[in-house]
């Protein structure tokens, strides 16, 4: 009977604890397995305090694994997860003002609108708005505009409302390249219809990326319904520069 006096010595923080009695337990008039007996106080060798530490650290490891795994899907991948961040954003003059309303872009009452020429990190800007918005555990849906017709084609009426929906009410919506590929009118309905609803809803949480101003949009459109929205619910935002993507003679470092 000297088990009690059996010390153990927790493997992480090395504080000494002697062994505890586990009260008898009757059940049907038999003592329950793992009572009246002495036992350690250690679970894999830590003491209580650090178990529990160990738990939430690997809690914690599950949830940041979880949440890069989510982000990759969202982002499409694993250059735009690693590149496309506000810290990796190279800010110039031409596209101070639009890093500056990124930041601060407040999902509850902000909508952008950024264009500009190709290659000047509208798409970097408005990912990495999405990016900080589904951290803060905010629904977000990132769409190339050209595959917001192809995302509804072919589905029965139901479906297709459903999709429509979902666009509209989603909390943080980005469409990108706006004005690229193919322009249909079932595309441009779709749109129309997304904007209606996310405005007459005041669902703001929007953010375009394209390199048309509004008023080349409608001209490309030869209709000006869908900017004329757009001017109304957006703050505009111009973005300048020159191509980061090409790399041109008197660019040597």
């Amino acid at each position: 009977m000297t088990a009690f006096l059996k010390i153990d010595d927790c493997r992480a923080c090395h504080r000494n604890l002697s062994w505890e009695w586990a009260p008898v337990i009757l059940l049907a008039g038999k003592p329950l397995a793992g009572t009246g007996v002495w036992r350690s106080q250690l679970t894999d060798g830590l003491c209580p305090a650090c178990l529990a530490v160990a738990e939430a650290r690997r809690a914690n490891e599950k949830r940041a694994d979880v949440m890069q795994h989510a982000l990759l899907r969202l982002l499409g991948g694993a250059k735009p997860y690693r590149k496309f961040t506000f810290e990796r954003y190279q800010v110039t003059s031409g596209s101070q003002l639009a890093f500056e309303r990124c930041k601060s872009f407040n999902p509850v009452s902000d909508n952008l609108y950024l264009w500009g020429p190709c290659g000047v990190g509208k798409t970097h800007l408005a990912y990495a708005v999405a990016r900080r918005c589904f951290q803060e555990t905010r629904s977000v849906t990132i769409l190339p505009a050209y595959q917001m017709s192809r995302r509804l084609r072919m589905k029965d009426p139901p479906q297709e409302q459903s999709a429509i929906d979902a666009f509209a009410l989603v909390e943080v919506l980005l469409l990108d390249d706006l004005g690229t590929g193919p322009d249909t009118a079932f595309s441009r309905q779709i749109l129309q219809e997304i904007l209606d609803v996310r405005d007459f809803q005041d669902q703001a949480g929007l953010v375009i990326t394209s390199k048309y101003s509004l008023a080349d949009l409608a001209i490309k459109w030869n209709d000006d319904t869908i900017p004329s929205r757009l001017a109304g619910m957006c703050q505009v935002v111009r973005i300048n520069g020159r191509d980061r993507r090409l790399k041109l003679p008197d660019d040597q470092e």
